[in-house]
């Protein structure tokens, strides 16, 4: 869907105004899943090569459960950096 900006809405190619749905992700997204990336524990991150995000911003088996938002209206997920 192409989205153009007029009069401070967003448009859709049918002229239509287009209300954006969203959510943003939890904080916990924004630090690596292994090694554990909780905050509280201190890392220099030295070993950089062994550290995955894989299973943020939720774990791969929830993946569908996620995918079906957008049949209830989520449009958009921010993963805010």
């Amino acid at each position: 869907m192409k989205l153009k900006i007029k009069n401070e809405e967003f448009i859709d190619e049918e002229g239509r105004s287009v209300l954006l749905r969203g959510m943003n992700l939890g904080g916990s997204s924004k630090v690596p899943f292994s090694p554990n990336g909780a905050t509280h524990i201190k890392t220099d991150f030295t070993d950089h090569r062994n550290i995955s995000f894989v299973g943020r911003p939720f774990p791969i088996k929830e993946a569908v459960e996620h995918f079906s938002l957008k049949s209830i209206g989520v449009l958009i997920i921010l993963g805010i950096w």
